[in-house]
């Protein structure tokens, strides 16, 4: 199963990888508000959740450059 999953996301971010690179840039251009910015990183994966799950959004967007911590914080939060 693990290999299923690996060559679907590594497909999935084949196809909106940069799209995912610009929406973390854009988050990660605002000034923080929250540490590590996990406050940014809860809207976009607020917003992938529905279509990916959570957790394949999260490892999307470690995969497309995102701070690790801050991403993690803020799955934490919407477990």
């Amino acid at each position: 199963m693990k290999s299923i999953t690996n060559k679907y996301l590594n497909s999935l971010f084949n196809s909106i990888g940069n799209d995912l690179k610009l929406l973390i840039k854009k988050a990660e251009n605002r000034p923080y508000t929250t540490k590590n910015n996990y406050g940014a990183y809860m809207d976009l994966l607020t917003m992938l959740k529905p279509q990916l799950g959570l957790d394949n959004a999260v490892k999307l967007l470690i995969l497309a450059g995102g701070n690790k911590s801050g991403i993690k914080q803020a799955k934490q939060i919407l477990k």
